[in-house]
């Protein structure tokens, strides 16, 4: 196995170092405690990976943080995985999930992080409705969108009834 630095995008670098080491998408993915898709997407450039799963990979991968984006802290290093994990509804009848960080190993393994962390990874616990959770989702994998909806939120009240009146307008004439 020829072990080079790689360079490039950190796509190609993922891509670069998943080939040295005889793994496949799905292999990396299920070493990372990621989906398949995730390491696709990564791999092509079209996500990019948050500190948690960089962690994760590098870890997969058997390198450091830095292999994978020499412009990460030098502090963080390939220690405990983080995972996502949804929760069950928790409000009356409105549908909402939680979402929460953790470490697999223990909370313990996840304080070291922070206190190793000039940015003090935190855990984040949020209550979303199934709408927010799937606006979230489509903003992650439409940057493109983002412009649109943050001139929508900025608008006065006159210009955001003009937009919505635009909008069901568009849907008339879908129907």
């Amino acid at each position: 196995m020829k072990d080079e630095t790689p360079v490039g995008t950190l796509g190609e670098r993922l891509a670069q170092l998943r080939k040295q080491r005889g793994l496949t998408q799905a292999r990396l993915a299920e070493r990372a405690n990621i989906s398949t898709s995730a390491v696709a997407m990564y791999e092509t450039n079209r996500r990019q990976p948050d500190d948690a799963t960089l962690l994760a990979l590098a870890k997969a991968l058997e390198v450091p943080i830095t292999t994978l984006k020499p412009d990460t802290a030098e502090q963080l290093t390939a220690g405990p995985t983080t995972t996502v994990t949804p929760r069950a509804p928790v409000m009356g009848s409105e549908q909402t999930s939680s979402v929460s960080v953790q470490s697999p190993q223990n909370l313990q393994s996840l304080q070291s992080v922070k206190e190793a962390s000039s940015d003090a990874q935190g855990v984040t616990q949020l209550a979303l409705t199934l709408e927010e959770a799937r606006l979230i989702l489509f903003v992650r994998m439409h940057p493109d969108a983002m412009p649109f909806l943050q001139q929508l939120v900025t608008a006065d009240a006159e210009k955001r009834k003009q937009l919505e009146k635009t909008w069901r307008l568009i849907q008339a004439f879908q129907a």
